[in-house]
């Protein structure tokens, strides 16, 4: 696979890429498969394999979207994808420039704007055809403008290349191929040098928590993934735990087996942990012990139950119902999920299941986990950090949740852990920035700009913060200030959607307009196809929309 980025500042420009075969490098390019042959060949027809492809993955094809009035045209063709969106009299034209996702189930799709990334509003749904991506359903002004987090693309591109301290800028190219060997089985250049037994990591072969951890890198859906001081999540490797790197955090509730959450779509590690097999198995039972990542089984029906008379044995089917011959079609039935519309997935609970219940299972197609279950819920870790990290990990959650969800309690928890955390960590960006954003809206206004004070002198480049800092400065009413740490936000990364709508918001309500207007000019020169910077800028800038 050969990339070609073509990065041009301020316009949006599409990477031609030339896949060989399919997503996954050719068989003869595969150092591995000198040596391993079948190994290679069959994982490269799996869902794994095929994590990312070329721009035209999907048909060409339309689609109306009600709640925006807005009309979508595809225009596919080999290697090449051209994505049209029609409001209120306007165009706009997008090349794309990755699909992302096997399309076992959907295909998304990626655009690149100089060195930044962004989703698409539309997929490609195997079930459904075209329809809007997850989260764009209820959007009145949908476009192509939703960043791209290395958090997001690291499941589905191999060695994510991302800019540190910025929201979704990455180097030239941004990643390096899709899925390979190296995601479950570590670095291979030592292996290659000596290729002997135990040069390169085998996952059934390690201790349990590092052995699940490869799977849970990509199948782990919590509420906030932490990253322990100095770590980012990408920086996870195999043969690590996780929690090495980072912690995954819960809503208690959810580890209720017997009241767990709809399914989401990488939520098949915490399912599985919920059944019963999993819990008598004294860490026995993983995900290699059904699944065969090398290969795609050609009956699955029996390949799957064989798996599960490995364990349960003859003299089960013998006094088993009748038909007994697929055990995964009656106890993980394929369910709808949330937080990712249009799709079903395999439930991995391992469940007895009444018509009933499948019948109540199914009608939870809009459930997700992204609210605690009552108001005592709490955040809980998936497995737990290393003890120094445990009360700044889970103080960095609670922040970073309940501002998400906009819920005060977790808020002022996340803010009492942080305070209490604060003194074996103070220069750590992340807290102090955590700090900073808990204490804004009940604490002094300055107590928060010298907190963020702080972060800017350990990360002066860092546009988000200043983003930060001008969210704590309307929330107090200072507009100046926040005009100022706008400015400064946009100045350091002039590709921040969110930015300019704020920014021209307080200019309006600081009775600026020219300026106001002189932002969306600024909006439009970066983001050239946007429409709604091109309806406020043709048009009137007297009310522009809350960002």
């Amino acid at each position: 696979m050969t990339f070609r980025p073509n990065f041009q500042k301020g316009r949006l420009v599409a990477v031609t890429i030339v896949f060989l075969a399919t997503s996954s490098p050719a068989i003869s390019e595969q150092p591995c498969a000198a040596c391993h042959p079948k190994e290679v060949q069959g994982f490269s027809a799996t869902p794994m394999a095929q994590s990312m492809g070329p721009p035209s993955r999907g048909p060409s094809g339309k689609f109306f979207h009600d709640v925006s009035n807005t009309r979508f045209t595809i225009d596919s063709a080999p290697g090449h994808m051209t994505q049209r969106m029609e409001r209120n009299g306007l165009t706009s034209q997008n090349s794309i420039a990755y699909s992302i996702g096997s399309g076992t189930h959907a295909v998304a799709y990626l655009v690149q704007i100089a060195n930044h990334l962004f989703q698409s509003p539309l997929s490609y749904y195997a079930t459904s055809g075209w329809a809007m991506s997850p989260g764009y359903e209820k959007l009145k002004q949908p476009d192509f403008d939703r960043a791209v987090r290395p958090q997001c693309l690291s499941c589905h591109a191999g060695n994510v290349r991302p800019i540190a301290d910025t929201l979704n800028t990455y180097e030239n190219p941004p990643f390096a191929g899709g899925i390979s060997c190296e995601r479950c089985h570590g670095s291979a250049s030592a292996h290659l040098r000596n290729p002997a037994p135990g040069s390169i990591i085998n996952p059934a072969k390690l201790e349990p928590r590092a052995r699940d951890s490869i799977c849970e890198q990509c199948h782990l859906d919590g509420e906030v993934s932490v990253p322990n001081p100095g770590k980012e999540t990408t920086d996870f490797r195999a043969g690590e735990r996780l929690e090495d790197v980072y912690t995954v955090y819960f809503y208690k509730s959810s580890r209720d087996p017997a009241k767990p959450n709809p399914l989401t779509i990488i939520s098949q590690s915490q399912q599985l942990a919920l059944s019963k097999c999993a819990l008598n198995s004294n860490d026995k039972l993983w995900c290699g012990t059904c699944h065969n990542t090398h290969e795609l089984p050609k009956e699955p029906v029996a390949y799957y139950r064989d798996r599960c008379l490995n364990c349960h044995s003859a003299p089960l089917s013998n006094s088993h119902p009748k038909p007994d011959q697929d055990c995964v079609g009656c106890h993980m039935p394929r369910l709808p999920v949330g937080r990712g519309a249009h799709t079903i997935f395999t439930d991995h609970r391992i469940a007895i299941y009444t018509p009933q219940q499948l019948a109540h299972l199914r009608s939870e197609s809009s459930g997700s986990n992204s609210a605690p279950a009552s108001n005592e819920d709490e955040l809980i870790p998936w497995r737990n950090p290393p003890p120094q990290f445990a009360e700044r990990n889970l103080g960095l959650a609670n922040a970073l949740v309940g501002r998400r969800i906009n819920t005060l309690r977790f808020i002022r928890r996340g803010d009492e852990l942080l305070r209490s955390a604060s003194d074996d960590f103070p220069t750590d960006p992340a807290l102090l920035r955590a700090m900073a954003n808990t204490t804004t809206g009940f604490r002094p206004e300055a107590s928060a700009q010298t907190l963020f004070s702080k972060v800017i002198a350990l990360k002066p480049n860092a546009a988000l913060v200043y983003y930060d800092m001008a969210f704590a400065a309307t929330r107090t009413g200072n507009t100046e200030s926040a005009i100022e740490y706008l400015e400064k936000a946009l100045q350091l990364d002039p590709f921040l959607v969110t930015p300019y709508k704020e920014l021209a918001r307080l200019y309006m309500v600081s009775h600026q307009p020219a300026l106001a207007r002189e932002t969306y000019k600024r909006f439009l020169e970066a983001f050239p196809e946007n429409l709604e910077a091109r309806k406020l800028v043709n048009g009137s800038v007297d009310s522009p929309p809350q960002p």
